[in-house]
């Protein structure tokens, strides 16, 4: 079977044993499936299998990570000679090796997404007492989560945003196993799906020993690499936000903010400490703020990768700020040097300083670890949803991360306005997410910017919006 197009759905799933193992949708396949989840740990088997698929270079292990969707955003400084990022710098997306690329976003994404709705169809006419402990929560809330937050992805890349495009056409969210072609329906009606599946989400997730122990955090390591009840409240910020509901944004990011602000040790997230970034030994240096992490992904076979894109390996297909972009990004002229995401986020290579985040380090701790959710998103979410109203808490709010990234010495001034507390706003979208799958651009996106730094064309619609793969097109009538 093709999985090329979300018309003929291939099913991945962990059959038994085997991740290698498919579920296709055929006459057998009734039969499988009842075999699949005639036990409690092939829900988890199933769960395992979206979350392989997540981690691969086909999504957030690099497409919709460190590679595609973050070369949009520009602020990596990408080889004219560079054989696999130039077309995707200049935004050229019928070119084939491009068109490849997004097909292939496309279809795995909804792949994980026909998982999770063969989980949420089984597990919602299965009783709790099947499951052992909270398993039966965390099953139905890591499945309705994903659902949204892939969904939410796909309709930030292929969709107008709310507030270009209300009554346009969203992507196709699809909620049943099965091969028929699932109709659109228009951005507002869409973003209120992924809203509702987020809010299922947290009321399962409310079990979540992340959210609802109330002991010392023993269970972040475990949970963190899933879908989370803390996940799942960040995601329904942002999605609130690209809805232009700032009352319901502010609500749910004021929830993180709250847990931060508590400045108890025992929370489940919180700044990354001095010590972690003093240590001249980089193996020792937390250059990924791990501990403000609310959702990560660990990547196997990361040495590979890391070593090669971001560090002279790469040759004309390294990723990393140029030097000059990198003193623009964090506004050396300014006095900002010591900012940790510029004074640990870069090292020698050769010749060239590289952009260092990702290394992979004999001995670190961070080996493997890629950042999906982390929690100054909350407070930037915060800080736009309180320009207008309460600018004084809006600047309170963006100084907190300036002084966690070693800029106490340089507060923002309390009396700005609305628009340049925005511009604070982005600068920090610039500084805080390099690297970390499109961030800047969707925040271009999202603001209908009418410039993106360091490119070459000027945004508009042709540029924001990517063309749905013409597969789709043909055999499921999709526009965008």
């Amino acid at each position: 079977m093709k999985i090329n197009n979300i018309i003929i759905l291939a099913i991945s799933t962990f059959i038994l044993t085997s991740c290698n193992d498919w579920l296709d949708v055929s006459p057998k396949s009734q039969i499988m499936e009842e075999d699949q989840f005639c036990r409690e740990g092939g829900y988890r088997d199933e769960l395992t299998g979206v979350y392989t698929v997540m981690e691969s270079a086909k999504l957030y292990g690099k497409n919709l990570g460190y590679g595609f969707a973050e070369v949009l955003s520009h602020n990596y400084n990408i080889d004219a000679n560079s054989t696999e990022w130039r077309y995707i710098n200049s935004f050229d997306y019928h070119q084939s090796s491009v068109e490849s690329t997004i097909t292939s976003i496309w279809s795995n994404a909804y792949n994980a997404i026909s998982n999770l709705n063969l989980v949420i169809k089984n597990i919602e006419k299965t009783d709790s007492t099947f499951f052992t402990g909270n398993n039966y929560w965390l099953c139905k809330g890591e499945a309705y989560g994903l659902r949204a937050f892939l969904h939410l992805d796909l309709m930030r890349l292929f969709a107008q945003t709310p507030a270009t495009g209300a009554d346009s056409q969203g992507v196709p969210y699809v909620t049943n196993y099965s091969t028929e072609v699932v109709a659109q329906k228009t951005v507002s009606e869409t973003m209120q799906l992924i809203i509702n599946d987020l809010l299922t989400a947290r009321e399962s997730l409310k079990h979540d020993s992340l959210y609802a122990s109330k002991e010392m955090y023993d269970f972040r390591a475990t949970r963190t690499p899933y879908f989370n009840y803390w996940a799942a409240t960040l995601t329904l910020a942002r999605a609130y936000l690209w809805n232009g509901d700032t009352q319901n944004a502010l609500k749910y990011a004021n929830e993180i903010i709250n847990i931060v602000e508590s400045k108890k040790r025992s929370t489940p997230f919180n700044w990354v400490h001095y010590t972690e970034m003093s240590s001249s030994n980089l193996n020792e240096i937390n250059r990924l703020f791990t501990t403000e992490l609310l959702f990560y992904m660990p990547i196997n076979n990361w040495k590979d990768a890391a070593n090669y894109y971001f560090m002279s390996a790469g040759g004309t297909n390294a990723l990393t700020p140029g030097e000059e972009t990198a003193k623009d990004i964090y506004e050396l002229s300014a006095g900002y040097g010591n900012d940790y995401r510029y004074l640990k986020g870069y090292e020698q290579d050769g010749e060239k300083r590289f952009f260092d985040k990702f290394w992979y380090v004999d001995g670190s701790k961070i080996n493997g670890i890629y950042p999906i959710l982390r929690m100054t998103e909350a407070f930037y979410i915060a800080a736009e949803c309180l320009k207008n109203e309460n600018p004084a808490r809006a600047i309170e709010l963006l100084n907190a991360v300036r002084e966690n990234r070693n800029l106490s010495a340089f507060p923002l001034s309390t009396d700005l306005n609305a628009e340049q507390i925005q511009n604070e706003i982005f600068k920090e979208y610039r500084k805080e997410f390099v690297g970390e799958g499109g961030q800047l651009f969707f925040y271009y996106k999202r603001t209908n910017a009418s410039e993106i730094k360091g490119a070459s064309v000027r945004p508009s619609k042709s540029i924001y919006v990517l063309p749905i793969p013409a597969n789709d097109i043909e055999f499921g009538g999709y526009t965008n």
